[in-house]
């Protein structure tokens, strides 16, 4: 591990790195067989990591952060070494094929970051266009935590052997800052809050959602609405997201910032689903209580939450929908014991479910699952054209 004053760890970390960086462009000089595509990883151990601090005080338009729920993973990425998008219609074939050929090649723990459109119908609204039907980069620095363990990796991608010239990467590598611990920025005043559908509106689609319910056409619907917030100075994602973490423990944390424009945060309890090796590992939330300040409260709105009849039912409608999406593709498929998931401000319903595939399956049919199961859970149904149709119908 590398630890030394602030000054001087900055500047052992970047000799370090310039010093792999050095060997590599060697090494690609020396070799005479030209190869394919390739993805390069070049990483060093680092002390002391913060990726979210780190990320904020770097200077580079692109930017994207990741957290796990469990605190084993959480990572920070700058930069662009290779991008794969498209603006049209989403083809998810060729999207996961040319990801998969990248991969296949890359040297380390290489990993794509990036994200696709819920749909794949109609214009994407203005403030989406940056992310087109779909967006996948590889970042060129990332600063990860894996179990406490600290690193810092500089990517590349070679063609016919050949790759980005060492002075441009150690231009970029220069340009990285690792600034010390301060205190943090404070978020903007909020001046002004508009929500669509506004309250009349909103009331309107409730009625009409109800309907709905009670006709027998869905079991469930979740409506949703859109705030557009003002504030009295340029707001930092950033900033905002770390406000987010301290307000949102045991979630899932991310930001994904395409352009100095536009930034995507969020933080979600849910894991739509992990895949490891031949594993897949999925979670039902549904229904929920609020938490209160004191133990014995808290208990006393889980204990009520378990024996609620509504809840749980909205729950199994969850769980139904996902073994229906998966179980054609699965030799066998387990649902745990149902229980309370503790969040910092709720507590919903969970069950982890297990599945093992019967066979490989490619990535664009069980992104394909994954959407029906998100969708069918969202309306209380599988016919998903007609969920479709009232999701666009009643979306801000």
């Amino acid at each position: 591990m590398l630890k030394k004053s602030k000054a001087g760890r900055e500047t052992q970390i970047k000799q370090l790195l310039a010093e792999k960086i050095a060997r590599l462009a060697e090494s690609l000089q020396a070799r005479s067989i030209k190869e394919e595509t390739k993805v390069l990883r070049l990483e060093i151990p680092v002390s002391g990591a913060d990726p979210l601090f780190w990320l904020a005080a770097q200077r580079s338009p692109i930017k994207f952060y990741w957290a796990d729920r469990e605190k084993h993973f959480e990572t920070a990425a700058i930069g662009q070494a290779d991008l794969v998008t498209s603006d049209g219609p989403a083809d998810y074939e060729t999207l996961f094929e040319r990801l998969d050929q990248k991969l296949s090649s890359a040297d380390g723990d290489a990993r794509y970051y990036g994200g696709l459109r819920f749909n794949n119908y109609g214009g994407a609204d203005k403030a989406w266009r940056a992310y087109g039907s779909y967006r996948f980069f590889l970042p060129r620095f990332e600063l990860s935590l894996r179990d406490g363990k600290g690193f810092l990796a500089c990517y590349l991608l070679t063609s016919g052997g050949r790759a980005v010239s060492p002075s441009t990467l150690l231009a970029e590598l220069d340009a990285l800052v690792f600034p010390p611990r301060e205190e943090e920025a404070k978020m903007p005043r909020l001046i002004s809050r508009n929500d669509t559908p506004d309250r009349l509106t909103w009331g309107k689609n409730l009625d009409a959602a109800l309907g709905s319910l009670e006709g027998g056409a869905f079991k469930k619907i979740v409506l949703a609405r859109k705030s557009s917030l003002e504030f009295d100075a340029k707001l930092d994602p950033l900033i905002l997201l770390r406000s987010l973490k301290r307000q949102t423990k045991d979630c899932f944390h991310f930001c994904f910032v395409p352009s100095s424009q536009t930034a995507f945060i969020g933080a979600s309890p849910e894991r739509l689903y992990a895949r490891d090796g031949g594993a897949l590992k999925t979670e039902a939330l549904a229904g929920t209580r609020p938490r209160e300040s004191n133990r014995e409260a808290n208990e006393r709105l889980a204990q009520e939450l378990l024996r609620s009849e509504k809840d749980i039912r909205e729950h199994r409608i969850v769980v139904d929908g996902i073994k229906e999406a998966l179980s054609p593709l699965c030799q066998s498929l387990q649902v745990d014991r149902v229980r309370v998931l503790t969040l910092a401000r709720s507590q919903p319903l969970a069950a982890c479910i297990r599945h093992r595939p019967s066979v490989d399956i490619p990535r664009q049919t069980l992104y394909r699952r994954s959407s029906a199961w998100n969708l069918s859970t969202a309306v209380g149904m599988l016919d998903l054209s007609a969920g479709s149709a009232e999701i666009r119908s009643n979306s801000p």
